[in-house]
């Protein structure tokens, strides 16, 4: 599944869960791919799909990361399709230590991994 395929089921799944979309950053635009907003807490999701999961899940990473400021209430997530669920299987502890969600977008909708 490619990432342009992940944002509207994400959409949908937030705005079901109560959020407001703040921003969204499809294809090669700048900036965080998704910002929502719920309770006055920003959440932070960026997305990936494609062929490359073990590439590009560290660069997602990486992207979260570098929007992360100890001092915020701003929640975190990785967003991804299926092909990247053993990859963010083995990462599980330490992004759970750093608070970064992950969700599964698949032919059944989005899945909260954890």
């Amino acid at each position: 599944m490619k990432e342009e395929h992940l944002f509207d089921p994400t959409i949908a799944y937030l705005e079901k869960e109560g959020y407001s979309i703040l921003e969204q950053h499809r294809g090669l635009e700048h900036g965080t791919d998704i910002v929502a907003t719920k309770d006055g807490r920003k959440f932070l999701l960026e997305l990936k799909g494609g062929s490359q999961p073990y590439v590009d899940f560290g660069t997602m990473i990486y992207q979260v990361m570098k929007e992360m400021d100890g001092l915020s209430t701003d929640r975190y997530a990785l967003v991804v399709s299926e092909n990247f669920r053993k990859y963010a299987a083995r990462c599980k502890f330490s992004l759970q230590k750093l608070g970064i969600n992950v969700y599964i977008v698949n032919e059944n909708g989005v899945e909260l991994l954890f």
